[in-house]
């Protein structure tokens, strides 16, 4: 079967390269390895991209691992009419917006076959809000590439960690370890959608136990990250509580059950509790400090795999093989 992914094939060209894990890909690189033939596109904000993607490769599938509405306008509105008959799948990453904005939205998602959930909570509202019926949607279980962090040599070092740049409350952070004086490499980017972390190496130059380095916004740095996370005693995810919209800390739940390293992870109820059990979920200063002088770690720390993901991906999309 032809499969048209209209994504990010950047990200593709990396895990080619051995250098991110195929779950970034959100089940195309399975696809493939399932015998498809998957045709890796750029996802654009030119109106008519798709239409000539889809005029150019005729695909038996349309697969868009994160459906941004706006991106894909033209093509959910032509196959909403009947113009184009395509089957259509997408990742959907957040619960639609509501009022005037919904009602397009509601129009045009219902121009997919099938949608797949990050979050069961978001699955639900997307559902409860009337955008998708019930039986178009599932959560699959999106989770590690598990091939890839088996590869990744491990050691349980004294320091802890933070690699991420979504929505991240890094004065609490930088808080908690000032009072605990417990050794934290932060690794983030220098701003990340209209956060501005800049300033995190001046804030953190006078604390002797942080350390903080500012990366570039790429996939590229990444095996930088895996290999400080793959050594580190714990890995941290301190999430903004005023941003808890959506499933935000998820990659950083992956990466801890990919390397089965313990975590320190602010509550999000986007979350699904069965994956945090064995993890150190936290809503305030006081549970913060206790958690890192109190590290709960398990060795049996489940993993919700990219592999297992896919199988349960797979019967929405090959009913669609000719």
């Amino acid at each position: 079967m032809r499969i048209l992914y209209i994504g990010t094939p950047y990200t593709y060209q990396l895990y080619k390269e051995g250098k991110n894990p195929s779950h970034w890909l959100y089940g195309a690189v399975e696809m493939e390895k399932d015998g498809h033939q998957v045709i890796w596109e750029k996802e654009t904000t030119a109106l008519f991209n798709d239409l000539r993607l889809v005029r150019k490769y005729n695909p038996d599938l349309i697969f868009i691992p994160n459906l941004n509405i706006r991106n894909h306008l033209l093509l959910l509105f032509l196959e909403r009419i009947h113009i184009i008959t395509k089957p259509i799948i997408a990742y959907l990453h957040h619960t639609p917006k509501s009022g005037k904005t919904g009602i397009i939205y509601s129009f045009l998602l219902k121009a997919l076959n099938h949608c797949f959930f990050l979050s069961a909570k978001t699955m639900e509202e997307t559902i409860q809000g009337g955008y998708l019926s019930k039986n178009k949607c599932s959560e699959p279980g999106w989770g590690s590439d598990t091939e890839f962090y088996d590869k990744i040599p491990k050691s349980n070092g004294n320091y802890f960690i933070s690699t991420g740049k979504e929505n991240r409350n890094f004065d609490l952070l930088i808080d908690v370890f000032k009072e605990t004086k417990a050794p934290l490499k932060i690794i983030t980017a220098q701003s990340h959608a209209g956060n501005d972390y800049t300033d995190l190496a001046e804030k953190c130059a006078s604390i002797p136990n942080i350390e903080v380095i500012i990366t570039q916004n790429s996939g590229d740095v990444y095996p930088m990250m895996v290999k400080e996370m793959a050594n580190a005693k714990a890995l941290v995810c301190p999430l903004r509580q005023d941003r808890l919209n959506y499933c935000v800390g998820l990659s950083t739940i992956t990466d801890a059950e990919g390397l089965k390293k313990s975590l320190i992870i602010t509550y999000n109820p986007y979350h699904s509790d069965k994956r945090l059990e064995n993890f150190n979920v936290v809503n305030n200063k006081q549970e913060w400090i206790q958690a890192i002088t109190s590290l709960k770690y398990s060795r049996n720390i489940a993993r919700t795999s990219m592999q297992e993901c896919y199988q349960n991906m797979k019967p929405f999309i090959t009913k669609y093989d000719k």
